[in-house]
C-alpha cells in the first residue's frame, strides 16, 4: 500500500488536539465562505444543483454539459463489468460557485492522482478511494485550479491511520474538508483532504470517527456544529467533520443518515429549499440501497421566511418535513422568481388543476375547433342539494341519459367549473375533449410536472371499486400552475376573446382581503405611510383558482389507511406601484401555493355538527392561509416604497 503523503506549502498554525475516539478541534473566528473557491460546503448563496446516482462516466459528462455545472462530490455507486457507476453532486459553475478550472478522474492510482494535480496545478476537493476489484484500490478525484485567488495552502493523505491524520493536523494546522475510509483485507485505512485553517478559511472545527447516530448528534449539539462531511462505515458507524455554526458562518442546515431512495433524498432537499453539500450511498445488510446526506440553505431571504411560516405546523420537532408536502412560488411576470419553496414537486392540488381544463378548452376555441356558445353536456352523479350535486365524485357508470344535463353552453360550463368549482362540468370538459388532449395541452404549455389521471372530485378513490390508490393522483406543481396564468397574461398561450374569457372565468377580484390588508398596513407603518395603506389595498387585483380535498392514502388492501388533506391556490396578483409622476403602474406576479397529503386524524366536514370538529385541520389551514398571504410581503414592501 502506497502511504506517501503529498504536501502543499502551508504556514504552521497551532491546533489543539484531544483524543476520544479521534477529535481534533481548533478555535477561530468563523467566516462565511463568500464563494465556493475553497469548497462549496460553507456557501449558502442560492444556486442550481443536481444529484445523479447509478450513472456512467459518460452520463456524468453529459449532465455536466447540459447543466453548465461542475462536480463537487463523487461517490462510487457500484462496479459493473469492471467499470464504476457513480453517485455525483454538481453545482452551477457560475457566479459564487465558479472556479477558474476544474477536473475529475477515476481509476487512478495514488501516484497518478499526484501526477494529475501537478499537471493541472490543482487542489483536491474530493478524493474517493474504492476497490476496483480483487482488492485493487483506485481513486476517483475532483480537483480545482489552485491558482490566483483560488490558490490555497493544502494537503492530502491516503493509506493512513486516524492517529496519523491527527498528527498531520497538529503539525500542519490544516483543517479536514474530506474524509473517507477503505479496507484492504481486514485492514482499515483513511484518505483525507485538508486546507490551511487560516485567513478567510479559518473556522472552529472538529472531527470524530466511529460514531453512532446518537453519538454524532450529541457531538454536533455540544459543539454547536454544522456537518460538512459525513461517511457511513460498513459497521454502521459514522465519521463526521463539522465546523462551528455561529456568527457569519451560521446557516440553516440538516443531515439525514438514512434515506430509502434517491427520490426521498431529492424531495427532502427541495422541500426545505436546501442544497446537498454531501451525499453518500451504501447497500445495507438487507441488500437495500440507501442514501445519506448533509444539506445547507439554498433559498433566498423571502423563500427562507416563507419556509419559516410553514415550519410552524409542517415540520416536526426535529425540523424535518414529515407532515405532507408544502409549496410556495411567486414570480414577477416576465421577470425573476421571488419565492421558490419546493415549487417543482408534483403533488395533488384538487380543483386548482381545473385551470388546465380551462386552458385547453379556450385554446380549442382560439383554434376555431370549438365555440363558446355551442351546447355543453354534463351529468348529475348524485341527488340532493345543488352543493351535493356539484361537489360529487363523477362516476362514469352514472353517465346515462337520465342523468344528462344540457342546460349550459360551453362558456357557462367553463364559468361554473371555475367560479363554483363544479366537478360535473369539469368532467364534462374531459368527456368533450379527452384527458389525453388535455395532457397534451399541459405539455405544450411547459407544465413539466403535470399529469391528469382521474376525475376531479374523486381524489384518490376509484368510484368503481371504492378503493383508494395514489396512482389516481392528478399531479401538478405550484410553478406549473403559476406558469399558466403568466403565459395567458402575456398572451403567449391565449389572445383576444379566449384570453379575455380565461380571465373572466378565473375569479377576478378587486381589493385586498382582511389578512392581506393587515400585511399592507404593517408594511406601510414601517415606512411611515399609514395614510396610503387603505388606498393601496383597494387597488390590489387578483385572478385565480383554489382547491380543497379530504381523502385517504391507501393501506395494503386499498382501504383508507391514512386520512389526508389537500389545499391549494394559484393565480395572478397585481400590486400597485407608482411612477415618479405618481401614476399607478402595476407590478404583476403569478403565484402558486399548496399543502398536499397532509396526515390528519379527521376531516371536520360534517355539516350537522357545530363548532370546530377537527382542530388539527383548523391549525393546518390557518398556517397555510398565513403563508398564502405572507407570500406577497416583500413585493408589497417594494411597491410601497414608490408611494
Amino acid at each position: 500500500m502506497n502511504k506517501n503523503i503529498l504536501f502543499r506549502n502551508y504556514a504552521s498554525v497551532f491546533c489543539s488536539l484531544v483524543f476520544s475516539l479521534v477529535l481534533a478541534f481548533s478555535t477561530w473566528t468563523a467566516h462565511a465562505d463568500l464563494n465556493a473557491t475553497t469548497d462549496d460546503r460553507s456557501t449558502a448563496v442560492p444556486t442550481g444543483w443536481w444529484v445523479y446516482t447509478g450513472v456512467t462516466a459518460a452520463q456524468v459528462s453529459t449532465s455536466l454539459t447540459q447543466n453548465s455545472a461542475r462536480l463537487t462530490d463523487v461517490e462510487i455507486h457500484s462496479i459493473v463489468s469492471g467499470a464504476p457507476r457513480f453517485t455525483v453532486r454538481m453545482v452551477k459553475n457560475s457566479g459564487t460557485y465558479a472556479v477558474p478550472g476544474w477536473w475529475w478522474y477515476y481509476g487512478l492510482t495514488f501516484t497518478q492522482v499526484g501526477t494529475q494535480l501537478t499537471a493541472n496545478n490543482a487542489r483536491l476537493i474530493d478524493l474517493e478511494p474504492y476497490d476496483a476489484g480483487g482488492g485493487i484500490i483506485r481513486y476517483a478525484a475532483v480537483m480545482v485550479s489552485n491558482t490566483g485567488v483560488a490558490a490555497r495552502a493544502w494537503s492530502y493523505l491516503s493509506g493512513v491511520s486516524s492517529s496519523q491524520i491527527s498528527t498531520h493536523i497538529t503539525n500542519s494546522g490544516h483543517r479536514l474538508i474530506d474524509l473517507d475510509t477503505y479496507f484492504v483485507g481486514a485492514s482499515k485505512f483513511y484518505s483525507a483532504v485538508f486546507v490551511a485553517n487560516t485567513g478567510t478559511d479559518a473556522k472552529s472545527w472538529q472531527w470524530w470517527i466511529n460514531q453512532t447516530v446518537a453519538g454524532a448528534t450529541a457531538k454536533i449539539n455540544a459543539f454547536g456544529g454544522r456537518l460538512v462531511d459525513l461517511e457511513r462505515q460498513p459497521d454502521g458507524t459514522y465519521n463526521i467533520v463539522m465546523v462551528k455554526n455561529s456568527g457569519t458562518d451560521a446557516f440553516g442546515w440538516w443531515w439525514v443518515p438514512d434515506f430509502a431512495s434517491i427520490t426521498d433524498f431529492m424531495n427532502y432537499a427541495s422541500q426545505l429549499a436546501a442544497r446537498p453539500v454531501d451525499i453518500e450511498t451504501y447497500v445495507n445488510a438487507l441488500g437495500q440501497r440507501r442514501y445519506l446526506g448533509i444539506f445547507i440553505d439554498n433559498g433566498n431571504a423571502a423563500t427562507k421566511r416563507i419556509r419559516g411560516v410553514f415550519a410552524e405546523r409542517f415540520l416536526d420537532a426535529n425540523g424535518n418535513p414529515t407532515r405532507g408536502i408544502f409549496e410556495a412560488y411567486l414570480k414577477r411576470v416576465s421577470s425573476s422568481v421571488a419565492v421558490d419553496l419546493n415549487s417543482a414537486r408534483s403533488a395533488e392540488t384538487a380543483s386548482s388543476f381545473k385551470v388546465v381544463h380551462l386552458l385547453h378548452a379556450l385554446r380549442r376555441v382560439q383554434a376555431g375547433a370549438d365555440n363558446l356558445i355551442s351546447p355543453f353536456i354534463y351529468y348529475d352523479y348524485l341527488s340532493g342539494t345543488f352543493n351535493d350535486r356539484k361537489n360529487a365524485c363523477p362516476d362514469p357508470a352514472k353517465e346515462i341519459i337520465a342523468n344528462q344535463r344540457t342546460d349550459y353552453n360551453l362558456e357557462k360550463g367553463l364559468d361554473e367549473m371555475m367560479s363554483i368549482s363544479d366537478n360535473r362540468t369539469t368532467r364534462g370538459m374531459v368527456l368533450r375533449y379527452g384527458s389525453t388532449a388535455i395532457n397534451t395541452t399541459a405539455d405544450l404549455a411547459g407544465m413539466v410536472g403535470t399529469q391528469l389521471r382521474h376525475n376531479i372530485g374523486c381524489a384518490y378513490r376509484n368510484p368503481a371499486t371504492n378503493k383508494y390508490s395514489t396512482s389516481l393522483r392528478n399531479d401538478t406543481t405550484a410553478a406549473d400552475l403559476a406558469k399558466v396564468y403568466e403565459d395567458v397574461w402575456t398572451s403567449s398561450l391565449l389572445t383576444g376573446t379566449p384570453r379575455s374569457e380565461f380571465l373572466e372565468s378565473a375569479n377576478p377580484g378587486a381589493g385586498a382581503g382582511t389578512a392581506l390588508q393587515s400585511i399592507i398596513n404593517a408594511e406601510a407603518a414601517l415606512q411611515g405611510k399609514q395614510a396610503f395603506a387603505a388606498s393601496f389595498g383597494s387597488l390590489i387585483r387578483t385572478w385565480g383558482k383554489g382547491g380543497s380535498y379530504g381523502t385517504c392514502l391507501p393501506n395494503s388492501l386499498g382501504d383508507c389507511g391514512q386520512k389526508v388533506i389537500i389545499r391549494s391556490g394559484a393565480g395572478l396578483i397585481r400590486i400597485p406601484a407608482k411612477t415618479t409622476g405618481g401614476v399607478v403602474a402595476y407590478r404583476d406576479y403569478t403565484f402558486g401555493r399548496l399543502i398536499s397529503d397532509v396526515p390528519v386524524p379527521c376531516f371536520g366536514d360534517d355539516p350537522n355538527i357545530a363548532g370546530d370538529q377537527c382542530p388539527t385541520v383548523t391549525n393546518y389551514e390557518a398556517t397555510y392561509s398565513k403563508a398564502a398571504n405572507e407570500l406577497y410581503r416583500e413585493a408589497i414592501r417594494s411597491a410601497l416604497l414608490t408611494w
